[in-house]
């Protein structure tokens, strides 16, 4: 009995080590992928005895911290003691602040070089981890600082097949100001109704604002305007747009069990905008991924015809640019023949397939996406001026009472 209780305390203790060593590695893992490294080489694994001397383990890491940080590691006070910590198989990272930290010690990361410092010498607050360095910052002040940028967009769908048709061709153009033109290229003999709405041309070219372009593609029924999104992002993070919808998917998961996975399809436009200063210009740093998809059921998988563009562009305060490229192929298919015979049901006599057929029109649409951006008064800016108009009602609320007492005193 005896040996059974011995046996089981024994594997006992075993299972609670390794479930220690397990979540120690899963800590590490977790910090390295916090540092961008999750996966590492087995050139930067390092093992060490407890009975290595403190200074050589330090001198092994620094060597290292030098070819993969190019950084090396200085202590100007180096013990003389040993490392007293069993280290097997581990990142060399690690390892250097398991040592640190098992022998009260802690290290700064400066711009060349790693120094080791005792824990007392290192800024804490309380509450905080044992070693570890807290950095004392006001997070009120940095989102104050940070600037907030306006996207405004403008989805226009253009038919290409009536555009041919028509006889007409338009290209973008940038003015002399931060807006964006539009210029209409036809015949010699241009006799349409779009240009008398808004100019007589003496030639075959046309140069309009884009708000009129679009009124001339909607009233000659050659495209659309699909939405007028806009959404204010902060600088650094990522805003999304989607005129479409979400499709699901039978899918297994792991355990075996289906599930319904969702897809977004649609117009999809993402937003990164980034703001830097130079001198005393600010730049929009814009990066952007627009997606134009279309969903088309099967019987064995669904298929997505994706079109996709993906780039960055600089701007400034309230500069426009454009993104195009953006088509898909849009068949309908149409009955066309002799009127009533063309209609008639199969098994009448076959009549319909004589006197009729089916027609595939093919339609090719454009995505035209427009863009804006405009950068948001910062807090400091917004507070001034609510201070202004707070004065202003205070002056005129004052005015209209003196106003009020004159009154009374010669009534």
């Amino acid at each position: 009995m005896n040996k059974r209780l011995l046996v089981l305390f024994a594997c006992g203790i075993l299972l609670v080590e390794g479930s220690i060593v397990a979540q120690t590695q899963e800590e590490q893992r977790i910090k390295r992928a916090a540092r961008g490294k999750e996966f590492v080489s087995q050139e930067e694994l390092v093992s060490f005895k407890n009975d290595v001397p403190y200074a050589q383990a330090i001198e092994a890491l620094s060597a290292l911290s030098k070819k993969y940080l190019k950084k090396p590691i200085v202590d100007p006070a180096p013990l003389t003691t040993k490392i007293n910590v069993e280290i097997q198989s581990m990142y060399w990272r690690d390892a250097f602040e398991l040592i640190l930290r098992t022998n009260n010690l802690w290290y700064s990361d400066h711009p060349d070089y790693l120094q080791v410092v005792p824990v007392g010498a290192l800024p804490t607050i309380p509450g905080a981890a044992p070693g570890v360095a807290v950095a004392r910052v006001d997070s009120g002040q940095i989102i104050a600082r940070t600037r907030e940028v306006t996207i405004s967009a403008v989805f226009v769908s253009i038919d290409q097949s009536k555009l041919r048709e028509s006889g007409l061709s338009f290209s973008i153009f940038r003015g002399r100001d931060l807006n964006l033109g539009v210029e209409f290229r036809g015949a010699d003999r241009v006799s349409s109704n779009i240009f008398t709405a808004v100019t007589s041309p003496t030639s075959k070219r046309l140069a309009v604002t884009v708000d009129a372009a679009l009124r001339i593609f909607e009233s000659e029924q050659l495209g659309e305007v699909i939405a007028r999104p806009q959404t204010t992002v902060r600088s650094g993070s990522t805003g999304r747009v989607q005129i479409g919808t979400d499709f699901s998917v039978k899918e297994r998961d792991f355990a075996g069990n289906v599930i319904d996975r969702f897809y977004s399809a649609g117009t999809i436009l993402e937003v990164t905008p980034t703001v830097y200063a130079y001198g005393n210009t600010q730049l929009i740093d814009l990066m952007y991924k627009a997606t134009r998809s279309s969903v088309t059921p099967g019987t064995v998988s669904t298929l997505i015809d994706k079109t996709e563009n993906e780039s960055k562009l600089l701007l400034l305060d309230g500069e426009e640019t454009y993104v195009a490229g953006l088509s898909l192929n849009e068949e309908n298919t149409t009955r066309e023949g002799i009127p009533l015979l063309k209609d008639l049901p199969w098994w009448f006599f076959g009549l319909r397939y004589l006197f009729g057929y089916d027609k595939v029109n093919v339609s090719k649409r454009e995505l035209l996406i427009l863009l804006r951006a405009e950068l948001v008064p910062t807090i400091d800016e917004r507070v001034e001026q609510l201070t202004k108009n707070r004065d202003v009602m205070q002056e005129k609320l004052k005015e209209n009472r003196e106003d009020m007492e004159k009154r009374t005193r010669k009534q």
